[in-house]
């Protein structure tokens, strides 16, 4: 329970924020309550709770809860899609432009923004119907995106014969199920393992069997380096130690 104390401290420090910024504090806020206790359960009252100021406050900056929804969503949209859309228009192979959308899709969409992605991925039903209809559309467009790397990747000679769209749909839903699964605070797996696996598997599945050998050279040359640079690392460490030694 907050006493006085506290609550005066929270609603100092949304007092002290720019006006152009108090929105923004909103809308994360809301978003935290909205991944905790979902959409339907969390009230305006709570957000309010939350930033030490009375409901009434927050109408100066949101309309209702819908319009708070409606711009988690929006938000999502611009920072997600954005990333993803130019990869095409990169100078890479195929193989390359999977790479990157995986590692993108997961660690700079999902992971450093899960709380974010949690309620846009969980949440969508809620919308009004015009944003419904929107995220919709973007989702089309968004799934054209990697369907267009797999068609790129069979007709280049990288990829094996698949269904593209089919296959775009399974890797996309593979990626988006990590909400339901990850939490940086428990997990026991980084970022980075995470993003390796799921790209093992997918490329696994996609990758002609020689490029699949010289992806597989190429990575544990990779692996090699690290170890060797783990390995100097470990004896300038004990260099340092021996040569600290000498001077006392």
């Amino acid at each position: 329970m907050n006493t006085p104390l506290i609550k005066m401290n929270k609603q100092k420090r949304f007092k002290g924020l720019d006006k152009s910024l108090r929105k923004q504090v909103i809308i994360e806020t809301a978003a935290k309550l909205f991944h905790q206790k979902g959409y339907r359960s969390a009230t305006l009252d709570d957000v309010a709770k939350a930033l030490g100021v009375t409901k009434p406050a927050l109408y100066h900056y949101v309309s209702s809860k819908e319009e708070v929804l409606s711009e988690i969503y929006l938000q999502a949209l611009e920072s997600f899609f954005d990333t993803i859309y130019e990869i095409n228009e990169m100078d890479l192979s195929p193989p390359e432009k999977m790479r990157l959308f995986i590692h993108r899709h997961l660690k700079t969409v999902v992971i450093q923004n899960l709380t974010m992605f949690t309620v846009f991925f969980s949440e969508e039903n809620q919308l009004p119907k015009t944003d419904f209809d929107k995220i919709h559309k973007e989702k089309l467009k968004f799934t054209k995106v990697v369907t267009s790397i797999i068609e790129d990747g069979i007709t280049q000679g990288y990829f094996r014969k698949v269904n593209s769209k089919l296959y775009a749909n399974a890797v996309i839903g593979m990626c988006n199920w990590l909400y339901r699964w990850y939490s940086p605070e428990n997990s026991t797996f980084s970022a980075d393992e995470i993003i390796e696996q799921f790209t093992g598997l997918i490329e696994g599945g996609l990758l002609k069997s020689h490029h699949r050998d010289t992806l597989n050279a190429s990575n544990q040359k990779d692996e090699e380096k690290q170890t060797i640079i783990s390995e100097l690392k470990v004896n300038l460490k004990n260099m340092n130690r021996l040569i600290g030694k000498l001077d006392s």
